[in-house]
């Protein structure tokens, strides 16, 4: 019995850690909005996740951060989408679906606008 355990501890220990930590970089790569004008890299910047504009049709915007200080908790991830010319940020959240999409939702005071995202192979 003391082996059986051992056995779960061990199997707990080394690889639950490695699929949590999976599941939260899910959200790393290029994606591109629903109207394929944009283009943002999500990267990891150590304790939180940001998404750079890498593709845009107004030039001076690209390299700047569209969304800033994402964090992963329970399947969702929350951060502040930045709005680069006009200087705001609001409020985010991202969710992974089932399709491998992500639907992006941003809150502006009591109005909530959501958009579909997809992964760029």
């Amino acid at each position: 019995m003391k082996t059986f355990y051992l056995a779960v501890f061990i199997i707990a220990t080394f690889f639950v850690p490695k699929q949590t930590q999976n599941s939260r970089d899910a959200v790393l790569g290029k994606w591109t909005n629903e109207d394929k004008t944009r283009v943002v890299e999500f990267v990891n910047t150590g304790i939180s996740y940001n998404a750079i504009i890498r593709k845009a049709p107004d030039e001076s915007i690209v390299g700047k951060n569209q969304i800033t200080d994402i964090i992963y908790s329970n399947g969702i991830y929350n951060g502040k989408v930045n709005f680069p010319k006009k200087g705001k940020s609001y409020p985010c959240r991202l969710r992974i679906k089932n399709d491998g999409s992500i639907e992006l939702t941003v809150k502006i005071g009591f109005i909530n606008k959501s958009q579909i995202w997809t992964r760029i192979k």
